[in-house]
């Protein structure tokens, strides 16, 4: 049986390996659960689990992206392409698994992966790496230096 204590584990598990630099349960009942995760640039991920969706959404995934922007509309279009059939079985994201979704609420950047089969630890994996793969693919690949420096006041001329 699926339950936010399970993905509340599942999360934690990151944590003391190691892959989040800080984790922290802030609710669960017996249908919901939310958590804190800090991870790329120090950024504090909010994540929720709702157990009657069968859903895990993070937030605020990528702040301050305007809903018109090319970046936003990039970023759907990468999104959706994490589900081609011609990506390697290793890196898609099998749409008879899970539903990927994006959401600009004030220029705050929402995901949502909602498991459709039975495996809840498969979809929390898949969605750790999702947001994994939208710091370290999607970002570096597009032409958001910019909005990097901007949003994370990083210094350019400092290495990180």
């Amino acid at each position: 049986m699926d339950t936010p204590q399970q993905v509340g584990d599942l999360l934690q598990e990151y944590a003391e390996r190691g892959v989040f630099r800080g984790f922290s349960r802030q609710r669960e009942t017996r249908q919901q659960g939310e958590f804190r995760v800090r991870w790329h640039r120090d950024q504090v991920f909010q994540w929720g689990y709702d157990r009657r969706r069968r859903s895990l959404r993070v937030a605020c995934v990528l702040p301050a992206v305007p809903a018109g922007s090319r970046m936003y509309r990039d970023f759907r279009q990468w999104l959706r392409a994490r589900q081609d059939p011609t990506l390697p079985a290793h890196r898609r994201y099998d749409p008879a698994r899970l539903t990927l979704r994006a959401y600009n609420r004030g220029g705050d950047v929402a995901l949502t992966v909602r498991v459709l089969d039975d495996d809840l630890d498969h979809g929390v994996r898949r969605a750790v790496s999702l947001v994994n793969e939208i710091y370290l693919d999607f970002i570096n690949r597009g032409p958001y230096f910019d909005w990097l420096l901007e949003t994370f006041d990083l210094d350019p001329d400092r290495p990180s």
